[in-house]
């Protein structure tokens, strides 16, 4: 299919979007198509299967140092870039493409708090692993047992359930507790997570680190078996007495409740563009099928009923994709931009600081208290004045949008293939599966369209100011 108006504008005027575009075509075309009902139908066979090799592919294509800076050695793409390459991959399959999405969500929480510590000790091991040919994969962990959608929400967050907490102790931290339907969380080597250290008060006390697999007290639980994208683990994470130094906490304590917001201001666009690869990768087979289909004297296409259809189809990607573009730019030039041109993470001083920041006098400096607030206190004052909950609004639009929009294609799709639609080699009951786990993960629709409201409608025009 080829680019959409909305999209052929953007590669237009956006060079390296146009190079993700031609890189995710590729790599679809490749890798993606012929294994996806392979490795969909294997999973339910064996949950902890991962599909290794295809990650590894991934890196000869830079997927995995997509949305980490240039001056960090990554491919400078923030919400809109990894947009655009999540619609493509996931018009072939899902389940696949979310390992690369799952991971970046949990590199966004580490970017996004200008933690130059951390920026150091594991932003820059993603592309140098790269170029070797090893994946260094991330997860994000926020949802809890009892506690999913509100955790997600700081208005919300005083009414939640939890069930993890973390205590000072000196040096650090003890993390207690389990967090679930984890993206990534059995095969990611550095989870970012968040978790209060006064469950009374969550909204104050809720805290971001980062814990590496292997860490004493730090194992994998459960792996589910999902209705789709399987292919994308979903995994129960367990933290048993976990100790977890300060130096690997994200920012300052009580910040996570903000990281969060601004996290899924960056990451809703992609979903919504997961989401809409989905519904694509149903309507491209519904045509192909009603083109091919004898239906009495004619084809199956030729019927009223089913151009209508696919008229309606097509009109839901255009409108998905011009939500999805319109929310990553949003947050790219109105938060990721402002944010990244923050005077403590210019280029230049991360080039010039780099050699005392990578010694052992550095790191101890770099991940002082002192130094974290300081930081801290720069991005939080150019927070306060960028519009994110308008960007937030936004990209909420675009997810709940883009995931109901979803859902309709497929079953249109469904309607169109009749019996067939059940049949795994049309790959569209498949995509059925897809997109229902869209109008769930990164917020239910419901808390989207709350977002909505607090961002777009409550907060009447900030996001045109």
């Amino acid at each position: 299919m080829e680019p959409s108006s909305a999209l052929a504008r953007v590669v237009a005027h956006d060079t390296r979007a146009g190079q993700v575009l031609e890189r995710g075509r590729e790599f679809r075309r490749r890798y993606l198509d012929p294994v996806a009902a392979e490795v969909d139908r294997r999973m339910l066979l064996d949950p902890h299967y991962h599909p290794e090799e295809l990650v590894r592919r991934g890196c000869e294509y830079g997927f995995l140092s997509l949305p980490i800076p240039a001056f960090l050695g990554g491919g400078g793409g923030l919400s809109l870039h990894s947009a655009v390459l999540m619609e493509e991959l996931c018009a072939g399959c899902a389940g696949l493409a979310n390992i690369f999405g799952a991971h970046y969500l949990g590199i966004s929480g580490l970017l996004l708090s200008f933690d130059l510590n951390l920026f150091d000790r594991f932003l820059r091991q993603v592309p140098a692993a790269e170029r070797r040919g090893e994946p260094l994969l991330f997860a994000a962990a926020i949802t809890e047992p009892t506690a999913g959608t509100d955790v997600e929400d700081v208005d919300l967050l005083p009414k939640a359930r939890l069930s993890m907490g973390a205590r000072k102790v000196a040096g650090g931290y003890v993390l207690d507790g389990r967090k679930c339907f984890i993206s990534n969380g059995s095969v990611a080597r550095f989870t970012m997570l968040t978790c209060a250290l006064d469950r009374k008060r969550p909204a104050e006390s809720m805290s971001g680190f980062v814990v590496p697999a292997g860490t004493p007290g730090f194992s994998v639980g459960r792996v589910e078996l999902k209705l789709g994208q399987r292919a994308c683990h979903a995994a129960e994470l367990v933290f048993e007495d976990c100790f977890v130094p300060d130096d690997l906490r994200i920012g300052t304590e009580g910040g996570g409740a903000r990281l969060i917001e601004v996290v899924l201001a960056a990451s809703r666009a992609p979903v919504a563009a997961i989401a809409t690869g989905i519904a694509r990768g149903a309507y491209e087979a519904a045509l192909a099928f009603a083109r091919q289909r004898p239906d009495g004297a004619g084809r199956l296409v030729d019927r009223q009923w089913v151009q209508q259809a696919l008229a309606d189809m097509h009109a839901s990607l255009e409108l998905g994709r011009q939500a999805y573009l319109e929310a990553g730019a949003n947050f790219d030039t109105r938060v990721g931009g402002p944010l990244l041109g923050n005077p403590a993470v210019t280029e230049t001083a991360m080039r010039l600081s780099a050699p005392l920041r990578q010694s052992a006098l550095g790191l101890r400096l770099t991940g002082s208290e002192a130094f974290k607030r300081a930081t801290t206190q720069q991005v939080l004052t150019r927070l306060e004045h960028a519009p994110v909950a308008a960007a937030l609004g936004l990209s909420s639009l675009a997810k709940f949008s883009c995931s109901d929009l979803a859902v309709k294609v497929c079953l249109r799709a469904l309607e169109i293939l009749g019996p067939a639609g059940a049949l795994e080699r049309h790959a569209v009951e498949k995509r059925f599966r897809d997109a229902k786990l869209t109008q769930i993960y990164e917020g239910t629709n419901q808390l989207n369209r709350q977002a909505v409201f607090k961002g777009l409608v409550d907060g009447g025009d900030a996001w045109t100011r």
